[in-house]
């Protein structure tokens, strides 16, 4: 290996780093939302910074979700093995926390009608 190729890999993997860092904070996306669905059905919807709990209760079983600090929890499931309920809590827009058994999913979004970065 020649000087020159490693001087070409080093400007390479420096830019693809840079190209990285740039598309990250350029496409962020502040959570904003936490919204709960049962089934296809959107059971519920408020702002992540508010804390609160709510049990949501359907034909299939019951979940409790907690939000604090800005983050969402589910701390309870009726489900027999519990995937939900070992699931860390989620904080970043995308992030979903799913219970397969009882159909409820939690995930984090932008409110509706507002601008990305």
């Amino acid at each position: 290996m020649k000087k020159q190729d490693g001087i070409l890999i080093l400007v390479l993997l420096t830019a693809a780093a840079v190209f990285f860092l740039g598309y990250r904070i350029w496409n962020r996306k502040t959570p904003e939302e936490v919204v709960v669905y049962v089934g296809e059905q959107e059971y519920a919807r408020f702002p992540i910074k508010e804390d609160r709990e709510l049990l949501i209760e359907t034909e299939k079983g019951i979940n409790r979700l907690i939000v604090k600090d800005k983050k969402a929890d589910v701390t309870e499931g009726s489900c027999p093995d519990k995937i939900c309920v070992r699931q860390s809590p989620i904080s970043q827009t995308g992030e979903t926390i799913v219970c397969m058994p009882n159909q409820v999913i939690v995930t984090i979004e932008q409110a509706a009608g507002t601008l990305r970065h």
